[in-house]
């Protein structure tokens, strides 16, 4: 009877020791979390809209500097100004359309080549010479490091060569053999592999 008693008091301290381990790594696992007071909290707020008042402010100036200039200017002046200013987004846009054919034509040529598609990111889109010439030399330098690690890894001691032929075995030998010694004798001596595997 006294060891039932123990038994269950033994089991009851170890289900108590592994309740405060679990609370432990609970407290542990669980971050502190951030509290802030109102005044914490309304600076926080009052950096955040002052930043967007002088980025709006930043916004508004420049429109009455331009509609200034604008004004100061004749009727000419003002045609050729926005004609400017059209041209201008015109090339942007021009570029960035330009720039997306690129990248879609590198990555077209990749793909091609067999190389991974993610080289694409670390060509320049100025135009299509540029582009070229850096995928040349992107492919180039690759191929060359996927050449040296499959030498790198290809290099190591060469392949044991048995010398005066192979080693005769017995039969209690050959049944303790595991399926890759026994392809290993099959290669080296077809002869015995029959002798001792032949009918199975």
């Amino acid at each position: 009877m006294s060891e039932i008693i123990e038994t269950t008091e033994t089991t009851e301290t170890t289900e108590t020791t592994e309740t405060t381990e679990t609370a432990v790594e609970t407290e542990q696992v669980t971050p502190p979390v951030k509290t802030f007071t109102q005044e914490e909290l309304n600076a926080i707020i009052d950096k955040r809209l002052e930043r967007e008042r002088k980025d709006a402010q930043a916004r508004i100036d420049k429109a009455v500097t331009e509609a200034q200039k604008l004004a100061k200017m004749s009727a000419d002046e003002r045609a050729e100004h926005e004609r400017q200013e059209l041209q201008k987004k015109l090339s942007e846009r021009e570029a960035e359309i330009t720039k997306r054919e690129l990248r879609a034509e590198a990555k077209s040529q990749l793909s091609d080549k067999g190389l991974p598609v993610e080289l694409a990111e670390v060509l320049p889109y100025t135009d299509a010479d540029t582009t070229n010439a850096a995928l040349v030399a992107v492919e180039k330098v690759f191929r060359q490091a996927v050449e040296k690690g499959v030498t790198e890894r290809l290099k190591g001691n060469a392949p044991k060569v048995s010398q005066g032929g192979t080693a005769k075995i017995s039969a209690e030998d050959a049944e303790k053999m595991s399926y890759s010694e026994r392809v290993r004798l099959f290669q080296t001596d077809k002869d015995s592999y029959d002798k001792y595997f032949g009918g199975k």
